[in-house]
């Protein structure tokens, strides 16, 4: 059994549809990346996970107990940041996390929480909330999710304001924390962060999800690109295009995929009396692939 479980969630807010059907699960030590377009339904269905919104119909379980609006008991073993973190601007980061441990038994230790999240150096010390950076609330917005000991943390935009040493020791944290067993269901618009970082993918689209993988599964929908400039580049379009090859033209670049390998398209193109000026070889990249998935989707609207 998945740690999470979303089974055919539905949710509508008034003839608005935000979510369709919403299924995925997330393991135990798995790193999830939850990914789409703004208004996707990627923050919505993150709320009805930690039972902060009510869903007309399907289910959502965690560690086998379900969870719901008025249903929170099983979210006890969950911490989150959703948009941003609940900090209060005249308390310190410690008195922060005291508060936030109040209501479970097995808090972290503060110390440890504190260095592991770079919140325990000078620039927090006695300061208060309010006299924060914007990374540094993030920072804390963090170590408050992890303050119960988490089975699962969810996250969306956590690098949020973080300059990229921060970003570099957060994606360390969370592979350290995942290796012990924790469960993460991240949302960021930081594309390449989130292909250092996460195991597998959902992705959701006009709130259906389109698509849920490993990574190495999504990204075999991402053939080998190659792109090239050429003296002719409309007679290297009508060339691909008849040899029932993927041909896309990109900021003036021929792009083409599909071939058995790229000695076939320079044979081809050669025996054309076509010249190749230049060309490359391009592998999975995430944007690149969640860019074309979603104008697939689009056009089965």
């Amino acid at each position: 059994m998945a740690l999470l479980e979303v089974k055919n969630i539905n949710k509508s807010f008034g003839k608005k549809k935000a979510m369709t059907n919403v299924s995925f699960n997330v393991e135990a030590g798995h790193i999830v990346g939850l990914i789409g377009r703004n208004g996707a339904g990627k923050s919505t269905t993150m709320r009805a996970v930690t039972g902060l919104m009510s869903y007309s119909s399907g289910s959502i379980t965690f560690d086998g107990n379900p969870v719901t609006f008025s249903n929170h008991k099983a979210l006890d073993k969950v911490g989150n940041l959703i948009e941003y973190p609940s900090i209060y601007p005249n308390l310190t980061a410690l008195e922060h996390l005291k508060l936030y441990a109040m209501d479970t038994e097995n808090a972290a230790d503060f110390k440890s929480l504190m260095h592991k999240t770079q919140i325990d150096g000078d620039n927090f010390g006695k300061r208060k909330a309010k006299n924060f950076s914007l990374g540094m609330k993030q920072r804390l917005g963090i170590a408050i999710a992890l303050i119960r000991n988490p089975k699962l943390v969810i996250l969306d935009e956590p690098m949020n304001g973080l300059d990229p040493q921060s970003v570099h020791d957060l994606r360390e944290l969370i592979r350290e924390l995942a290796n012990e067993g924790v469960a993460f269901l991240i949302s960021s618009h930081l594309l390449d962060e989130l292909q250092k970082l996460v195991d597998d993918v959902v992705i959701i689209n006009h709130g259906k999800i389109i698509e849920t993988a490993t990574m190495a599964e999504f990204f075999s929908h991402d053939k080998v690109r190659w792109v090239m400039d050429t003296s002719d580049k409309d007679a290297t379009v009508k060339l691909a295009q008849e040899h029932q090859w993927i041909v896309t033209v990109d900021d003036g670049h021929v792009q083409i995929s599909g071939a058995e390998s790229l000695q076939q398209v320079i044979t081809a193109i050669n025996a054309a009396g076509i010249d190749i000026q230049t060309v490359n070889t391009v592998t999975g990249n995430l944007e690149k692939s969640l860019l074309d998935m979603l104008a697939n989707d689009d056009k089965g609207e």
